[in-house]
């Protein structure tokens, strides 16, 4: 069961009229369905269509429960089966629905079947509703969109899949991430900044932007640098901006004797106070005790915790001064 929204909590969240919402629902311009009652509904999938159709971006994202995910005490190892989705009534409450490992486990086969076959609305439903569980990018990127990637990679290698197919599901992804962040509120002015890329050799977008979101959603101001940059390119961004967080995300790393002395280099070059995060299936064991860094992560939700973690300890640090 997916989660839907009333026209009510629509406008609520774009701030604008009940009326307006009513109105673009009759003339087919947001995507509903009605109840049996006769009652608009709409999904979470049609609304972000809508957003990505329209330009438009969320105002108020507690109106539809897509603020700030609340994250798990780093001592509590929580159970998949305890992710829940809700859905509301007529009447605007919420039913909570078990959204157990057997649905998670047929959600992402239908994921990976939908990214393989070029199929970008069921992989926006999918998206949608495992969003709208209330666990944000974090866990879409780590259990959904990750474990989809990784069967993908192994296809590829077995030669049980063409290269456009693998491409044509990064684009897909990628689209579907960018309509996540119209769900997020901006960063305030006073945010922390975080900024990060990829390095030369290193083409892979996917998870340099999930990296980009997991700041965002953490309530991070966030600079996505792109990909393919030498390291003397993204040390001159750390200088020029002097973010708290420098990210490196590594998915191919094409010659590690260079790599690891360049990004040596930067680590000791970086101005003062910059910490330096690194991560990404690019880097093995091996290879990550033969680089310098500030801080490793080997998910986003770790990522995730670290983020909150500096941001709370900035807020702490300014409110005692």
């Amino acid at each position: 069961m997916e989660e839907t929204f009333t026209p009510k909590q629509i406008a609520q969240a774009l701030q604008v009229s009940e009326s307006s919402v009513k109105r673009w629902c009759d003339r087919g311009v947001i995507r509903t369905h009605r109840t049996l009652g006769g009652h608009r509904r709409i999904s979470l999938a049609q609304l972000m269509e809508f957003l990505e159709s329209t330009n438009r971006k969320v105002i108020d994202p507690n109106a539809i429960g897509a603020s700030e995910p609340a994250l798990p005490s780093p001592a509590i190892h929580r159970d998949e089966a305890s992710i829940a989705i809700a859905q509301p009534k007529d009447d605007a409450s919420l039913q909570i629905i078990p959204f157990d490992t057997a649905t998670q486990a047929s959600m992402r086969e239908g994921f990976l079947r939908a990214v393989i076959g070029g199929d970008e609305g069921e992989a926006r439903r999918i998206v949608s509703r495992w969003y709208a569980a209330g666990h944000g990018i974090v866990s879409v990127a780590d259990q959904l969109v990750g474990p989809t990637f990784r069967s993908i990679g192994d296809s590829w290698a077995c030669g049980d899949m063409e290269i456009y197919q693998e491409r044509r599901g990064c684009e897909i992804c990628m689209r579907l991430i960018h309509e996540l962040r119209r769900l997020l509120p901006d960063p305030l002015g006073s945010s922390p900044l975080a900024m990060g890329g990829t390095t030369s050799g290193d083409q892979y977008q996917l998870p340099n932007l999930l990296v980009e979101m997991v700041f965002r959603e953490a309530g991070w101001r966030s600079i996505n640098l792109g990909n393919n940059l030498p390291f003397a390119s993204l040390l001159s961004a750390a200088r020029k901006h002097m973010p708290k967080i420098f990210w490196l995300s590594v998915s191919y790393v094409p010659d590690e004797e260079r790599f690891v002395a360049e990004c040596t280099h930067f680590a000791q070059s970086l101005p003062k106070g910059v910490v330096f995060v690194v991560g990404g299936g690019g880097i093995y064991e091996g290879l990550r005790k033969r680089i310098a860094y500030s801080s490793y992560c080997d998910n986003m939700a770790q990522l995730s915790n670290l983020a909150r973690t500096i941001k709370a300890g900035l807020s702490t640090t300014f409110k005692t001064i």
